[in-house]
């Protein structure tokens, strides 16, 4: 696996790492006291993940087509957080696994010829 490959598969990465810090941002937000920085720690958190992506995504982006990484940095992100919903929250309903199987199998698709 070439070092582009590798930076769209981590972008991808802390992509949805951040919408999992948001979400848990959120939980904690509702279950804290006003003197809690749990939130505000795990917001800064999804900003800084945000961030690396797309500084990694940047640097990819000087070696691959945008019609190629876009794709393979949202399924990853997408794998995140279902794998996030299914582990933790254990609310992934069988119609969004179908859902998320058709998009990734559609992203294959469009990026198959990478």
């Amino acid at each position: 696996m070439t070092v582009v490959w590798m930076l769209i598969l981590v972008s991808g990465a802390f992509g949805g790492m951040a919408g999992v810090l948001l979400r848990l941002a959120a939980l904690e937000s509702i279950a804290a006291t006003a003197t809690s920085l749990l939130p505000i720690a795990l917001r800064g958190a999804a900003i800084g993940s945000y961030g690396i992506g797309f500084v990694l995504y940047a640097i990819a982006l000087r070696r691959i087509s945008l019609s190629t990484a876009y794709p393979l940095m949202v399924a990853i992100s997408i794998l995140v957080v279902l794998t996030f919903t299914a582990l933790y929250e254990q609310t992934l309903k069988p119609m969004q696994a179908v859902g998320s199987f058709v998009i990734l199998v559609g992203i294959w698709l469009v990026t198959r010829q990478a």
